[in-house]
């Protein structure tokens, strides 16, 4: 394996000691519109202190710690607990509503479970209540208070503060994360990632893009996201940076934090570059410090992004390509690539690429579409509990089948050609699962059949929209709060149409490609 895609640290947690031993003071997390700050010799003090907490607690190595909330200073202190303790993160999404929370919860077997009490309008304490009586493997729900010493984390902090017990060792070949990632049965799946992958790949990707101890990395994908507490979190980490979080995603609050943070780095989504260059207030901000940025998570329009680079200006501005089972990225340009806008670039150090037949899995020549495969370092160890699953896409030699379609360019550049063979959404940077959607909507009485496919957005890039076959009259806003109760809003259709039947395949599948130009068309009558 090529040197720079091997991390030279076992686990996060050892970055973070290693950090404070060299630069105690150095600055390693900024929360500013939280007003919490780490060096990173508090910063492992606070996770090493967690983390005999936990296992004080009754945890074990080995056991499962979920993680529901914004981004916040607590956020990666639980992680990097976690970590030093042997045990596994299992971050949730946010959007999470009680369905999508209590499947995670109950599939993972999680026995503990950090969270908001209240973010914007999510409930999430009032939803894990409404859930306990369900959840038999969970043993310890610890609400975050308005400040890190309050409440029951702060008591777990004390307790391991005061405790004199002594971390085990913990090696890079251990399961540290899974991350949930929605699946064409309708149903999430969880990548398993040791902390060896995901360290590899962060530490590749950050070392591709240059990252060193005077850069302020920032990003509005939410922790979370492998490209939140994989990619940024643990590429900053590793080299020595400080990480800037937001606990969401606000264009003007966005710019302010980066002004006054003076951060150098951003990383985001192709809606969040359009909201940021679209914005009115920007000429107001000074973001002069940003040298280097990272967009993927959906196609990028290789203008939108070089008009990024010239205005706002982010020169070093680069398109990048990778998915949760991948550890985030599989290929990214130098920030002084002449490729970097229109490809994703090469692949990562310690990771390879290559494009394959869909139907024979032959290895296609530079130049020609097929699938992506990739494998390397930073490769998932399989879905958890799901081995017929990770056998459908992982093979024996370790090539993972993505699912997505591209080309390598004579320089050997991945290049995406904008379809998926998965059937997904991918809505300004969110996955969505048609299965998943139509799953829910069959639910309702009124509904008989649903297909539910992608249509092009403006600004998200695609929005999620459904073909029904109805039983009964239905208005389309009661079948939208249908579906906000059960799953997160982003998976909601925006756009619903009635049909009285579907144009089927000779195999008698829905041809979803025809509802989708018929949709852009104007050729389907929406529902009222």
């Amino acid at each position: 394996m090529d040197a720079a895609g091997s991390s030279p640290f076992e686990t996060v947690f050892a970055a973070v000691a290693d950090a404070a031993r060299a630069r105690p003071d150095a600055p390693a997390l900024a929360f500013p519109e939280q007003g919490q700050r780490r060096t990173y010799a508090q910063l492992r003090d606070d996770a090493s202190a967690l983390a005999r907490g936990l296992l004080d607690s009754g945890l074990a190595p080995g056991d499962r710690v979920a993680l529901l909330s914004e981004s916040r200073v607590e956020w990666p202190t639980v992680q990097l607990a976690c970590a030093a303790a042997g045990l596994v993160l299992v971050p949730l999404n946010t959007h999470y509503r009680t369905e999508d929370l209590g499947y995670a919860l109950r599939r993972s077997g999680s026995r503990a479970l950090f969270l908001s009490p209240v973010f914007r309008s999510n409930r999430y304490a009032d939803m894990v209540e409404s859930l306990r009586g369900d959840l038999p493997a969970l043993r310890h729900v610890v609400p975050f208070g308005r400040d890190p010493g309050d409440g029951p984390y702060g008591a777990l902090l004390a307790r391991g503060r005061a405790s004199g017990r002594t971390l085990p060792a913990v090696a890079g070949g251990e399961v540290a994360a899974l991350l949930y990632t929605s699946g064409t049965t309708g149903f999430p799946k969880g990548a398993l990632q040791t902390h060896r992958a995901m360290l590899g790949d962060s530490w590749g990707s950050a070392v591709r893009l240059g990252i060193g101890p005077e850069d302020r990395w920032t990003t509005m994908v939410p922790l979370f996201h492998c490209a939140g507490c994989i990619m940024v979190l643990q590429g900053a980490i590793q080299r020595g940076a400080c990480f800037v979080g937001v606990p969401a995603f606000d264009p003007e609050a966005m710019m302010r934090v980066i002004q006054d943070e003076r951060c150098s780095v951003f990383s985001g989504v192709p809606t969040a570059y359009i909201a940021l260059l679209n914005h009115a207030a920007r000429p107001g901000y000074d973001l002069s410090s940003l040298r280097i940025g990272t967009c993927g998570g959906a196609d990028a329009d290789p203008a939108m992004l070089e008009r990024c680079a010239r205005e706002l200006p982010l020169p070093g501005l680069v398109q990048v390509y990778g998915m949760t089972e991948t550890s985030t990225l599989v290929s990214c340009p130098a920030p002084d690539d002449p490729e970097r806008y229109a490809t994703s670039g090469p692949p990562l150090p310690g990771m390879e690429a290559r494009i394959t037949d869909p139907a024979t899995r032959a290895v296609l020549p530079a130049g020609v579409i097929g699938q992506v495969e990739a494998r390397g370092v930073g490769i998932m160890a399989g879905y958890d509990q799901d081995p017929a699953a990770t056998a459908a896409v992982l093979d024996a030699s370790g090539w993972l089948q993505t699912g997505d379609l591209g080309l390598l360019t004579p320089t050997g550049r991945l290049q995406l050609a904008g379809g998926r063979m998965r059937d997904m959404i991918i809505r300004g940077g969110e996955n969505v699962y048609a299965a998943e959607v139509e799953r829910v909507l069959l639910r309702h009485p009124a509904v008989r059949e649903a297909a539910v496919f992608p249509v092009k957005d403006a600004y998200y890039g695609e929005a999620v929209a459904v073909a029904l076959r109805l039983g009964a009259a239905v208005k389309a806003a009661d079948l939208q709060a249908f579906c906000g109760e059960r799953i997160a809003r982003f998976k909601v259709p925006v756009r619903l149409y009635r049909v009285d039947a579907f144009p089927l395949t000779a195999s008698g599948k829905v041809r979803k490609v025809a509802l989708r130009e018929q949709a852009e068309k104007d050729a389907l009558p929406p529902l009222d």
